[in-house]
């Protein structure tokens, strides 16, 4: 069996808190994909500690949920809104720490829904945290109905997509 080889995916949002190259504030995340399933690899700066040299519970749950995002945006090429989510903190990540997170569709639960899985791994390839979330898809025409992208960044991001 061939491995897929792995794509490096534009990012739309300059300014997401999240994968936004110009957020001074941000993480900065990058994606890449093999059609499959997707990568991003980060070391957190202590800026987003949490106690004392430990990476933030709400930075690893914002990684992950960022993760999970493009997974069903580029894997389902639909515009989504997560709806849930669950996170499971499995061991303690130090700031400085090289990672790897990695998305995967578990199910499509309907033409509407898809259920995702991140997780975050440290360099030895133990899992940190995982999580598992439910995502709503949405056609750029009813995504643009909701008034949350303008036009412009709409068509952006739906060319990125395919």
């Amino acid at each position: 069996m061939t491995e897929r080889q792995w794509k490096p995916l534009a990012g739309v949002d300059r300014d997401c808190f999240a994968c936004g190259t110009e957020n001074p504030h941000g993480l900065k995340m990058r994606f890449e994909s093999n059609g499959e399933q997707l990568r991003s690899f980060l070391t957190v700066r202590p800026r987003f500690r949490g106690w004392s040299n430990l990476v933030h519970g709400g930075i690893l749950s914002t990684m992950l949920d960022e993760m999970m995002s493009w997974t069903a945006i580029h894997l389902t090429e639909r515009f989504i809104l997560t709806k849930g989510m669950n996170v499971a903190f499995k061991k303690p990540v130090r700031v400085g720490t090289p990672l790897s997170l990695n998305g995967y569709i578990t199910e499509r639960l309907s033409e509407r829904k898809a259920r995702v899985v991140a997780e975050i791994r440290d360099e030895e390839g133990e899992v940190c945290a995982s999580s598992e979330g439910e995502f709503v898809l949405f056609t750029m025409e009813e995504f643009g109905a909701m008034g949350i992208m303008a036009e412009e960044e709409l068509e952006t991001m739906a060319a990125a997509m395919g």
